[in-house]
């Protein structure tokens, strides 16, 4: 009985532990790209009010894709507007696929890449709603095999 509750408190405190060290995202939203097929005239908007300015945040690009995607990256222009701000626009390249296998994770036929967006996280100096826009730049049009498109913002602790 004694190595029986033993074992039910380490088994309870690893699960406690796992679970609290999950980050909390702030913002995560994917829209769908209509019949897989990604045109560059398909732009999608995703805003989000920020209200804490005395912390930094990771700002994430997430892209679904399936294995019938025929390139290893995707290239990006990744557009920005802070509150009382112009929209700066920035490419930016993904990279789906090694030589040999997808990056990412999947499952079945269906990969997720999740990229930071900037190499150090962000810090939002004005409060209110910031809006990025996610449109493709790759040479084909419409781009089959994209899925959904989509941010994660999540603080740093």
């Amino acid at each position: 009985m004694k190595k029986f509750r033993v074992t039910v408190i380490a088994f309870v405190s690893l699960i406690t532990t796992l679970t609290g060290c999950e980050q909390v995202a702030l913002y995560e939203r994917l829209q769908n790209i209509e019949k897989a097929a990604w045109s560059e005239q398909q732009v999608p908007s995703f805003t989000f009010d920020i209200t804490d300015t005395t912390i930094n945040y990771n700002v994430y690009v997430v892209v679904r894709h399936t294995n019938t995607y025929s390139y290893r990256n995707i290239w990006l222009n990744i557009g920005l507007q802070q509150p009382g701000d112009t929209v700066r626009q920035q490419p930016f390249e993904l990279q789906l696929a090694a030589i040999d296998s997808w990056l990412g994770t999947g499952m079945d036929d269906v990969f997720e890449h999740r990229a930071l967006l900037f190499s150090k996280p962000v810090h939002f100096s004005k409060p209110g709603p910031i809006t990025f826009t996610l449109q493709q730049i790759m040479r084909q049009n419409p781009l089959p095999g994209i899925m959904q498109v989509g941010v994660r913002v999540e603080p740093v602790k």
